[in-house]
């Protein structure tokens, strides 16, 4: 059972604050297995020093008083102070090796996400649930330390626990010694002290709970909410992504709007109610505190002022006691903290316990070495996750290796989701898809996907190199890379790259890097599909950042590269496209034309024709104002 981040704000039971605490422990244990045991010997010397500090101080006081030659106490003082120094040593080589281990789960937990993300389904991915997770996962670390918030609370947990320890067990001698003595005021000392430590627990307990209410107020789940608005204007509002549009419609006034105006009065509001919840529990835990101190000081200075305690033992006790009741409210306060920590991982932890939901096939694909595959499309239907409309309705095609074809359409006529089918990112919402007669979802995923080299219109290029992005791995042809790289058309560009193949590309890593051109890139992007050397080679409009003339040299070129393979283009452009003997026309969803250019220009009624002129229009109409 998972506990959602979004119900910050309600009371869990038992078992759900078990649960969440108990997934938290794991995952710290999980990253970072020495942890705990390091933690427990850290903060066992670490209250042992401060115990040893009263127990010296109380023994140098008790002999003083006692007539004691100084020259007996000092050999045990050294002693004692010996035995400090080395827990202080000792204590410091932990907490160093403690923060290095934090530091390291950190880490260690950024990699664990982004191998999770790598490994994900990408219908997953891409899925309205997914990206809720991801936007609830970033405000809870925004709100706090994320689970280094774990680490530091549960070593805070140790700490006043190992406190509370010492604190009674220094008590015991002196409770036993007031329980003998059979005095009824006794009895009034305990049933105050224990009412006190009560009250200051109730106290912590009842206003940090407001407290935690109130900070919730900042990752509420409403969107309409000033704060998310606050938010976005602080951190997303001003990315590099959109900071050219800020600049040039001078979009600072809006945020700034949001910044300082609207999100003026909520962040007053709440940070009035935290603060008089802060002030509350202070006023009613210091008070609290005061008394049992006041207790503790009347009755043990009576015991001592009979002669039934030493002096040095009444600071011990009385110290004792101040720990005592410290601990017990910071170990309330330090257990709330951890509950919400474990709380607002529990999204994150919703998001690494996501299964997959493709059917991971086993069927090997059959090595041909004739090469022979045949894809077919029967009655395909698409919707993409979270939408009611269909992205693909009742498709059906058959291509065969050495095929050519040119998919043209309107935006969102369905042509770029037939790529994502085909590869597999997706599964079909009705019909299915078959390799030489076999349900693709049969086939073992990894290998079903070395069939396809695809450049997308939206394609990625990483800050490596040239090489690497090429050829997707440090191991590579060098040859075959400058190979494609100049059937590409990037062999001019890359003569004059002092780096050659290994230029790196943006600058992420190396000042020395290269930022290319959008036309520069989706060569290196075209490189990479002809490097792979798939079957199938799918071109979904890469080269849209390029005018017209430079595509069609682009794909005519590379029709020349991919002799022998099947290759799909998809461009907006339908001029680019005429090389094609087999043109298939999207619209809405669905295949509504298939034929030649020539075939498809004399059906003056269909969709074609109509798209091929209008676009010719523009074109001669900008060479008759180049020529003018």
């Amino acid at each position: 059972m998972q506990v959602n981040s979004k119900d910050i704000t309600e009371k869990l039971t038992f078992r759900e604050k078990r649960m969440v605490i108990s997934r938290l422990l794991r995952e710290i244990h999980l990253l970072a297995p020495t942890f705990i045991v390091i933690t427990v010997m850290k903060q066992l010397c670490s209250v042992a020093v401060g115990y040893i500090g009263i127990y010296i101080s109380t023994m140098v006081l008790n002999g003083l008083q006692e007539g004691r030659v100084a020259e007996n106490l000092i050999p045990r003082v050294l002693l004692w102070m010996l035995a400090t120094l080395a827990l202080y040593l000792l204590t410091g080589k932990l907490s160093n090796e403690s923060e290095v281990i934090k530091s390291h789960s950190w880490e260690l937990l950024d990699a664990r996400m982004a191998v999770k993300n790598m490994e994900m389904n990408y219908p997953d991915l891409d899925s309205p649930y997914v990206n809720k997770l991801y936007s609830r996962m970033e405000e809870d670390n925004r709100w706090g330390s994320g689970i280094y918030g774990g680490f530091d609370n549960l070593e805070k947990l140790c700490y006043q626990a190992f406190n509370a320890v010492f604190a009674v067990a220094m008590l015991i001698p002196v409770l036993q010694q007031l329980l003998a003595r059979r005095n009824p005021l006794t009895y009034v000392f305990f049933a105050v002290l224990v009412l006190a430590i009560l009250c200051n627990g109730l106290g912590e307990r009842c206003f940090g709970k407001k407290i935690t209410e109130y900070m919730a107020l900042w990752t509420n789940d409403k969107p309409e909410d000033t704060n998310l608005m606050w938010y976005y204007a602080v951190y997303d509002g001003i990315s590099m992504e959109n900071r050219k549009d800020v600049k040039l419609y001078e979009v600072e006034d809006l945020l700034k709007e949001y910044t300082f105006v609207h999100g003026r009065e909520f962040l007053k509001h709440k940070d009035n109610l935290v603060a008089g919840a802060s002030g509350r529990r202070e006023f009613i835990v210091n008070v609290l505190n005061a008394g049992v101190r006041g207790v503790c000081y009347l009755f043990l200075t009576l015991i001592a002022a009979g002669g039934g305690m030493a002096a040095g033992m009444l600071i011990r006790y009385v110290a004792c006691f101040e720990r005592l009741t410290n601990s017990v409210q910071n170990m309330l306060h330090d257990a709330q903290a951890f509950v919400l920590v474990a709380r607002r991982q529990s999204t994150m932890f919703e998001f690494l316990d996501i299964q997959g939901s493709f059917y991971e096939g086993k069927l090997p694909v059959e090595k041909r070495s004739d090469n022979e595959y045949e894809v077919e499309f029967r009655d395909v239907s698409f919707q993409y996750p979270g939408r009611e409309e269909y992205a693909l309705r009742h498709f059906n095609l058959k291509l065969r290796i050495g095929e050519r074809m040119a998919v043209v359409g309107k935006n969102g006529s369905g042509k770029t989701t037939m790529i994502k089918l085909l590869c597999r990112l997706y599964e079909p919402t009705e019909g299915a898809i078959y390799l030489n007669g076999v349900d693709i979802r049969k086939f073992d995923y990894c290998e079903y996907m070395r069939l396809f080299s695809v450049v997308f219109q939206d394609f990625s290029l990483f800050d490596y190199s040239i090489a690497e992005n090429v050829a997707t791995g440090e191991q590579y042809d060098a040859e075959k890379v400058r190979d494609c790289l100049i059937q590409a058309g990037f062999g001019d560009r890359l003569k004059s790259l002092a780096g050659g193949i290994e230029t790196l590309i943006g600058k992420g890593f190396d000042e020395e890097g290269i930022l290319f051109s959008g036309g520069e890139r989706q060569k290196i992007a075209i490189a990479r599909a002809l490097y792979k050397d798939s079957p199938f080679i799918l071109l979904d409009e890469p080269t849209a950042a390029l005018d017209p003339v430079a595509e069609y040299e682009v794909y005519s070129a590379f029709d020349e590269m991919v002799q022998g393979k099947t290759a799909i283009y998809i461009s907006h452009r339908l001029s680019s496209c005429r090389f094609c003997d087999d043109i298939l026309v999207f619209d809405r969803g669905e295949a509504v034309q298939r034929g030649s250019h020539e075939a498809l220009m004399a059906d003056r009624e269909g969709l074609y024709y109509a798209l091929y002129t209008a676009q010719a229009q523009y074109y001669e109409s900008d060479a008759e104002k180049a020529g003018g």
